[in-house]
């Protein structure tokens, strides 16, 4: 198409270190808590996490078995996959986990 296309989750997020583990009391000391910010929302809105049912304050703890922590940022994976590839997110809501399918899509442009 003579264009880059960049695959696109759709959530805003802070990476977990174990020091924010502690002062926010998570479950887990690594991952990507979904979170939104003056920016915008945890999730965009008809964005991929979206659509797969991500809510803010989810922690997405692998992709597609791949643990996400400070050597494996969740921005840097999402990068390294398709648009159109669908992914499996092991995450944790509300301290339980569970497997989520997700569908990559082009990363809009504004």
């Amino acid at each position: 198409s003579g264009e880059i296309q960049v695959a696109f989750l759709g959530v805003r997020y802070i990476a977990i270190t174990s020091d924010m583990a502690k002062k926010e009391k998570l479950s887990v000391d690594y991952g990507a808590l979904v979170r939104g910010s003056s920016d915008g929302p945890a999730v965009q809105p008809k964005s991929p996490a979206d659509k797969a049912g991500l809510k803010a304050e989810d922690i997405i703890l692998e992709v597609d078995g791949k643990k996400i922590d400070s050597n494996n940022l969740l921005g840097d994976t999402i990068s390294q996959k398709n648009v159109g590839q669908t992914i499996t997110l092991k995450i944790s809501r509300d301290g339980k986990e569970m497997t989520v399918t997700v569908t990559l899509e082009k990363r809009p442009n504004s």
